[in-house]
């Protein structure tokens, strides 16, 4: 069989089988390869235990600090580090545990966020006082989002450069 090719103002979108219409490969687009290679579906708890050791460093700094072993004004610091971090790293366990989980199941994981985001949009109606922390998790999941594929950005450049 030889597939043809369905294009879109000259870009290829899919490639089909000529005789039953079935698709055989799914081109993405620019911005779906520059997004699948910055944040790869690699399962990986190393950007956890990375966020989880700068949340406990900035709470070690800042018990330090209570104890005047260290300067106030480093306690001050290392709160507002543990308040950034520690909340990442919560984020970041959640989503890999989502993943996981799909993985698991051998299910697409985007029916599951799908049912967190319709979950969450159902308790924030009927939850008024819940609204702002709802979205603060889902800020802090796409700050989550960028860190990590920041962090498998790198990665995956290195180690395109040592394969080729």
């Amino acid at each position: 069989m030889a597939p043809r090719v369905v294009t879109y103002y000259g870009q290829p979108l899919r490639s089909i089988c000529p005789f039953c219409g079935a698709t055989f490969a799914k081109f993405p687009s620019g911005l779906q390869r520059l997004l699948q290679r910055f944040h790869t579906r690699k399962l990986s708890f190393t950007v956890f235990f990375r966020l989880l050791i700068i949340a406990i460093g900035f709470a070690v700094i800042g018990y330090l600090s209570s104890w005047e072993f260290l300067p106030r004004s480093l306690g001050r610091f290392a709160i507002f580090g543990t308040i950034i971090f520690a909340p990442l790293a919560l984020a970041e366990l959640i989503f890999q545990c989502v993943e996981i989980i799909a993985a698991k199941f051998s299910h697409q994981s985007n029916h599951y966020w799908a049912a967190i985001v319709l979950l969450t949009i159902f308790i924030a109606n009927q939850v008024q006082e819940a609204t702002a922390y709802l979205v603060m998790f889902f800020i802090v999941m796409l700050i989550r989002w960028l860190i990590s594929g920041l962090a498998q950005f790198r990665e995956s450049s290195h180690e395109t450069h040592f394969n080729n």
